[in-house]
């Protein structure tokens, strides 16, 4: 219990800008991009009125008609055709533009979209749908401007209409002038309070300006208008997210995905809220989906990778995090990350080089120098631990972490002097630092400070009453201060939050047996016995059932089985025997009992991978 284990205080990248404003980011380039099919619907259904009666010469009239009926069939090309030929013969035919503008708005060709509508405007200032299509090119374009002048002139020529506000309000959105995006939205909802649309787009922008709670209302007003609307479930649940509710992220996340099963932000915020929710495993599931709509989407691989490594599932987080590196090669926290799984999965020497890739693209990372002692101090090298920590210390003197790794780093060299004085700062800039007061006590008590030691390992437990070690060290100084009835105390506070640990048992034990408590010590006595036959037991079955792997690669299908056998009665727990056995059963052809072995594993570890092909 003594032996010094670097708890290294590891950490994360923060992220400075919040989530919704990476969201918003994120998500109004999918906006932009499909601004147009907001328009679309409205001007088919405005050509499928004015398709007859609106030109003079019968002719340009047939083309006009049977183009508009392409367009609205999406035959994108022979409406090019019919609508220009209809163009052609009477020049002057304004909607015969307007619709050819909007067919080639649909087919991506922005500039000729612009010139055709331009020329309809040109012909009758006064087409509402022409201002509308104008609009909504220049928009697609970059020409937020001009989009805003051409959503006005609509808006003046019908001020009732709902549809040209919106387009109004987003273009505004995406200039960054969300008061005027919200003036907007709001003028539309007066118009129709009845449009979900309306309000999930004011939703939004109040969202994006911090207005989490008018933001949530507006969503909840759409999705009750419209309980199909997707996208405004989603956004609802975002806002909840945001603002802390994870039972009412949940049921809007989890209704979006239903409606729009191919939303990548839907999955991965889903996943997010499953997560902190405690649901680990559907959370993986949920991010892994977004993964696959979007494999080169770095923030649902990366929320992946940090999901598999709290299910430790090292080997997978490792995967996710590399590919996030490949994605973002030049994110520090993407070669952090990576860093703390290998670090986790004891490869010091490649987190190492992930450390070190972040700090040769940030020197003054904080966070990237702090895990990079850490790790040096894992791989027992602490000469460039202390060189790493008197680095972060040069760029954060009151880095109460950085003086406690020092500390730690400097015990470990036998340094301990320097190391009480490291330990002393630390605990100063923070109190409640419970490593450093356990830490301090180790060195007090190797220098026989009793009284100090006793006081730094009751420091510790204030500050974390679960810490079993720093329980079990101060009763192993009260001890040895005599003080037997304060010792057997600490030692079942100890046990109270590690039950399992034969040394703790064993010791309370023979406290128990000095105080004269014979029947309390036998007990306990057992009770270490017992733990310790099952340690022995675990250990030997995994030498078991490595054995039974051996001979599963060389063939001996039979000597692998009764090996994985020895190793479940050794123990029953084992995940991975149970999933060798089922193996090596069905290589047997004995798939009914394959298949009892494999559902076993399944039970006890829901992460083992399906059974190899036959």
């Amino acid at each position: 219990m003594f032996e010094i284990t670097p708890k290294a205080v590891f950490r994360h990248t923060s992220q400075a800008e919040s989530l919704w404003t990476m969201s918003y980011q994120l998500l109004f380039f999918t906006r932009r991009k499909h601004a147009i099919c907001f328009v679309l619907p409205i001007l088919i259904l405005l050509f499928s009125i004015w398709a007859y009666g609106q030109a003079s010469s019968g002719s340009a009239q047939q083309h006009y008609k049977k183009g508009v009926e392409l367009l609205e069939k999406q035959q994108l090309d022979a409406a090019i055709e019919e609508l220009s030929l209809s163009t052609r013969m009477m020049p002057g035919f304004a909607d015969a533009h307007n619709a050819l503008g909007t067919a080639r708005a649909r087919k991506g060709e922005i500039k000729a979209a612009e010139q055709s509508f331009r020329r309809a405007i040109q012909i009758n200032p006064r087409l509402y749908s022409a201002q509308l299509g104008l609009g909504s090119v220049l928009q697609q374009n970059g020409d937020l401007d001009g989009a805003i002048a051409a959503f006005k002139q609509a808006i003046a020529l019908k001020p009732g209409d709902v549809d040209a506000r919106l387009l109004l309000g987003r273009t505004y959105q995406q200039k960054r002038d969300l008061d005027s995006a919200i003036e907007q939205f709001r003028e539309a909802n007066k118009l129709n309070p009845n449009a979900a649309e309306a309000h999930s787009y004011l939703g939004y922008a109040l969202g994006v300006k911090g207005l989490l709670l008018d933001s949530i209302r507006e969503f909840e007003t759409a999705v009750k208008l419209r309980p199909d609307f997707g996208e405004a479930h989603y956004y609802l649940g975002a806002a909840r997210w945001f603002s802390n509710d994870t039972a009412g992220a949940l049921a809007a996340l989890t209704a979006a995905v239903k409606l729009i099963p191919n939303h990548v932000n839907a999955h991965y915020y889903l996943g997010l809220t499953l997560q902190k929710s405690g649901d680990l495993q559907t959370a993986i599931a949920e991010l892994k989906m977004a993964v696959k709509l979007a494999p080169e989407r770095v923030e649902p691989r990366q929320a992946l990778g940090l999901a598999l490594l709290k299910e430790e599932d090292l080997d997978a987080a490792i995967e996710a995090l590399r590919t996030v590196v490949k994605l973002q090669p030049d994110s520090v926290r993407a070669h952090n990350d990576l860093g703390l799984a290998l670090m986790q999965n004891r490869d010091p020497d490649g987190a190492i080089s992930a450390f070190n890739a972040a700090l040769k693209l940030d020197p003054n990372d904080l966070v990237a120098q702090h895990n990079l002692g850490a790790v040096l101090i894992q791989k027992s090298d602490y000469a460039r631990a202390v060189e790493a920590y008197r680095r972060l210390l040069s760029l954060a003197p009151d880095n109460a972490e950085a003086h406690y790794g020092l500390g730690l780093a400097l015990k470990q060299e036998d340094k301990l002097d320097q190391a009480v004085g490291e330990l002393r700062k630390a605990i100063a800039l923070q109190p409640t630092l419970q490593e450093a007061h356990y830490v301090l006590g180790i060195i007090l008590l190797q220098q026989s400070k009793l009284d100090d030691a006793a006081a730094a390992f009751r420091a510790a437990t204030e500050a974390k009453p679960d810490y079993a070690e720093a329980h079990y060290a101060l009763g192993s100084v009260l001890q040895q201060q005599g003080n037997l009835d304060g010792a057997i105390e600490a030692f079942r506070q100890a046990l109270r939050y590690a039950p399992d640990a034969p040394e703790i048992h064993n010791t309370l034990a023979s406290a128990l047996r000095r105080k004269g408590d014979v029947e309390a010590a036998r007990v306990e006595f057992q009770e270490a016995a017992r733990l310790n036959k099952m340690k022995s037991d675990k250990q030997a079955a995994v030498f078991a059932a490595n054995t039974g792997i051996a001979r599963l690669k060389e063939g001996n299908v039979d000597a692998a089985i009764e090996r994985f056998r020895v190793a479940i009665e050794l123990d029953p727990t084992n995940a991975q025997a149970y999933y060798n056995l089922a193996d090596a059963l069905q290589k047997k052809g004995q798939r009914e009992a394959a298949h009892i072995a494999y559902q076993k594993a399944k039970q006890l570890d829901p992460r083992v991978k399906p059974l190899p092909e036959p």
